[in-house]
């Protein structure tokens, strides 16, 4: 048996006098350490970081910052293995599937027309995949991820604040003003990836907000109506969509493990998200002079439906073209982030047909398909879209399994951050978030917060 040192024999002759005996506290490595305020910078400075010089592309500062914090990270865990001499990893469900997903995409080189175009996508994804990584082997107790959901907390209150302050003409000097819904771009350039991040963190602020009390439900209190509204503001309909999707999955789990007693425990709670939901929605849902957009709720929600807005209409024309990329290549796809680079060229092959001519005022440069899964499916074919869809499966699977053997709160907590990754994959089915570095980044992050 190990004796005691002299620390720890103080330590325990000190709490017996107090008539209490505890353990010295755990000593946490200096590389955990790193790797926690690293992530923690990541989390904070990824989706608040921009430059003036670059308002048409946000994208470059939060990409550049994010993979070098990450890089940085990675070589730290690397001296860490090397020290400890074994690897220490956490195994669970999602983590076959993940390097096999890893492994379609670099095969999908092998067909890639530019490899510049593909080491780009590639390193976003590596990038996901290692915030995942990370987070899943080092962020494991719970106060760890209570700091985590207060930096995303921060993260929301300060760019739904510059959104909001933008819909009303509260602007920067040094910004050309771009009309439109272009006008409330927040700190990440376009409405669609602001409304798409903070959504996503509003299921956990929920949850966070019905356990919480004293000053930090107040905070929250505040938080959530005003990342709502900055949500609402933006008039974006996938996120819409998602969120709205996200909360009622999220309501019928909590129904389903807690029972209807859950309403009766969190009554006054619920009550004030109500109220704040229907206040704030009423204001959009009609022409007033709080809404300065052109727009009410039901109007944006009717041009989808209703198919006669350009931005809906030429979707199904991107998703045509690319299932041609599809039907050329099936296996392994025409290789990661070369949808660019194809769209045009299998756009005239569409258009060679002179039944498509009704089609051609649709004619557009498509950088991205505007849905996740179908540009998964025609950069790294049928394999790398099962394996991504076989990920998810996993992902969501293992976490209702989970549910069972937690506490009331572990459940609220744990449906919270779950329904915080379907918000942006509901997202994704018209959007492009894993081509959005702060997205991406909250996507795999939420994930590794659920395990």
């Amino acid at each position: 048996m190990k004796k005691k040192t002299s620390k720890e024999k103080i330590t325990m002759k000190k709490s017996s006098r107090a008539g209490k005996f505890t353990l010295p506290k755990e000593r946490v490595p200096l590389a955990n350490r790193i790797i926690e305020g690293g992530l923690l910078l990541l989390v904070v400075g990824c989706p608040l970081l921009f430059s003036i010089w670059s308002k048409n592309n946000f994208l470059l500062p939060k990409t550049v910052f994010a993979e070098v914090i990450l890089t940085v990270l990675f070589g730290v865990w690397l001296i860490k293995v090397v020290e400890r001499g074994r690897l220490g990893l956490v195994r669970n469900e999602i983590v076959l599937p993940s390097l096999i997903f890893l492994t379609i995409a670099f095969i999908s080189l092998i067909r890639s027309v530019s490899l510049y175009l593909s080491l780009f996508d590639l390193g976003l994804f590596l990038s996901y995949f290692l915030t995942l990584f990370l987070t899943m082997n080092f962020i494991r107790r719970e106060k760890q991820k209570t700091r985590f959901f207060w930096a995303l907390v921060v993260v929301c209150l300060i760019s739904s604040t510059y959104a909001v302050c933008q819909y009303y003409d509260l602007e920067f000097s040094f910004w050309a003003r771009q009309g439109g819904r272009g006008n409330i771009f927040s700190t990440f350039g376009n409405p669609n990836r602001y409304s798409g991040f903070v959504s996503a963190v509003v299921p956990a602020m929920v949850s966070y907000f019905l356990i919480n009390r004293g000053i930090r439900k107040i905070i929250l209190a505040i938080v959530i109506p005003l990342t709502y509204t900055g949500v609402l503001m933006t008039f974006t309909r996938g996120a819409w969509a998602g969120l709205a999707l996200g909360v009622l999955l999220m309501i019928i789990l909590w129904v389903s493990f807690q029972g209807l007693g859950f309403f009766r425990r969190y009554a006054k709670s619920i009550v004030y998200i109500l109220i704040m939901v229907a206040v704030i929605s009423s204001v959009f849902a009609t022409k007033n002079p709080l809404n300065r957009s052109r727009f009410t709720i039901g109007e944006r929600t009717a041009s989808a439906v209703s198919g006669r807005e350009g931005s809906v209409i030429r979707r199904p024309l991107i998703w045509k073209i690319a299932l041609m990329m599809v039907r050329d290549s099936p296996i392994i796809g025409k290789g990661v982030g070369t949808f660019k680079y194809h769209y045009l060229d299998y756009q005239g092959r569409y258009f060679a047909n002179p039944k498509k001519a009704d089609e051609l005022n649709l004619t557009v440069w498509a950088r991205e398909a505007h849905d996740e899964y179908v540009q998964i499916w025609a950069e790294m074919g049928t394999l790398g879209l099962f394996a991504f869809l076989w990920l998810l499966f996993s992902f969501f699977r293992g976490r209702i399994k989970s549910l069972k053997e937690i506490s009331e709160e572990k459940q609220i907590l744990k449906i919270g951050f779950t329904m915080g990754v379907l918000v942006i994959l509901v997202h994704g089915i018209f959007s492009f978030p894993l081509h959005i570095i702060p997205n991406g980044i909250l996507l795999f992050l939420l994930m590794g917060l659920s395990l």
